[in-house]
């Protein structure tokens, strides 16, 4: 069967998930347990991690990852597609770059709020968000 071009579509909250392995220490220093997850607006967790950690951007947000995942799957560049919304920043820049280097086609509203961002913390085989 031959994949075509724009064969899946997704919609959703697109998120730029920075990722590193990190000590314990700052998962303590953030009030944060292994395997947790937490909502904040505060600068300082992405400040420590992309300081002090050789980190990783990736296309995430739930959505947009089963897409990712799925573009594999078909190997055909831009057999999947996905739309959401991100901030007018560098962030969004990076997303979608990353997006793309999986070979999903992005389209991307740009509005006033910035991009979703998401701290992946790993420690060991756990993993805080």
């Amino acid at each position: 069967m031959e994949v075509k071009e724009g064969t899946l579509l997704g919609m959703g909250n697109p998120l730029l998930d920075i990722s590193a392995t990190v000590k314990t220490e700052l998962l303590t220093k953030h009030g944060l347990k292994s395997n947790d997850a937490i909502l904040t607006e505060s600068e300082d967790i992405f400040n420590d991690l992309t300081g002090g950690y050789k980190v990783d951007y990736i296309a995430g947000g739930a959505t947009q990852n089963s897409i990712r995942v799925a573009q594999w799957i078909l190997g055909r560049d831009k057999a999947t597609s996905y739309f959401g919304a991100v901030g007018k920043d560098e962030f969004s820049k990076t997303l979608e770059k990353k997006a793309r280097e999986a070979g999903v086609n992005v389209v991307y509203q740009l509005v006033e709020q910035p991009t979703g961002r998401c701290a992946v913390l790993i420690t060991g085989q756990d993993r805080s968000l």
